[in-house]
Parts: structure tokens; sequence; C-alpha cells
């Protein structure tokens, strides 16, 4: 329970700093929206492949979320999800993602962004940490 209130409360924030992007009611210097109809640093894609490629993506990472055994794997997954939901909500009901923090040297980002970056990096982390290199065989 605690890791849907979680992943409902990281979709609302970033949906809510969204809203706050696109009415304006940010300072100007690191904040800029922009309506991005492509992938991931503007890369174009076909609507109907993005659909599929998201929703495959998607399916296999709740999978993985039922079958996670630690907690930093339950909760790195929840994360991504959590991103990667609201991108998809803004999707659907904008056409686009709503992306506004603007570094000026990196592509405008969003704060569901960050939450799939931090968890792919969570993610990352647990496996090398749990799973470490068995010796070499000496010779």
């Amino acid at each position: 329970m605690k890791k849907i209130i979680f992943f409902l409360f990281l979709v609302f924030l970033d949906q809510l700093l969204k809203f706050i992007a696109r009415k304006s009611m940010f300072a100007p210097e690191l904040i800029r929206y922009v309506c991005n109809k492509n992938i991931a640093w503007s890369i174009p894609i076909a609507p109907g492949f993005f659909y599929l490629v998201w929703v495959v993506i998607f399916l296999i990472l709740v999978y993985c979320l039922a079958k996670s055994k630690t907690e930093i794997e339950k909760i790195s997954l929840t994360v991504i999800l959590s991103g990667a939901a609201s991108n998809l909500f803004d999707r659907l009901t904008h056409g686009c993602v709503s992306d506004f923090i603007d570094l000026k040297f990196w592509p405008v980002f969003n704060l569901a962004d960050i939450c799939i970056t931090i968890g792919i990096i969570m993610l990352a982390y647990s496996m090398i940490k749990n799973n470490p290199r068995k010796e070499a065989s000496k010779f």
C-alpha cells in the first residue's frame, strides 16, 4: 500500500509542477515550458510505435516490481513507473509531454524524467550490489 501511495504522490507532484509551468507561474531563469511531442531528447518517433513499446516496457516493469525481492528494487521500480505514468498521462491529455526544467546546457526535462533517471540508477546500483562478480578462476 505504501508503494501505491508513493507512486501516486510522485505522479501528483509531477503533474502539479507541470500545471504550474504551463500557467507560467515560475521564474523564467531555469523554467521554460516546452510541449515535447517526441521521446527523450526530442527524438521523433511514430505515435503507434511509441504506445506499443511503452505498453510492453510498462508491463515488464510491473512484472519486475511484482517479482522484486529487495526494498531498493521495489522503490526504484516504483519511481520509474511513476515517471513513465506521469509522462504518459501528459501525452494522453495534452498530446505531448510537458517539459519545463531548462538548465541551458541540457534538453528541457521534467520531474518525471528525473524520477525515471534516479530509478534506473537505483536499480542498476541494486543489481550490481546484489550480484557481485564471481572471482575469476585461476590457471
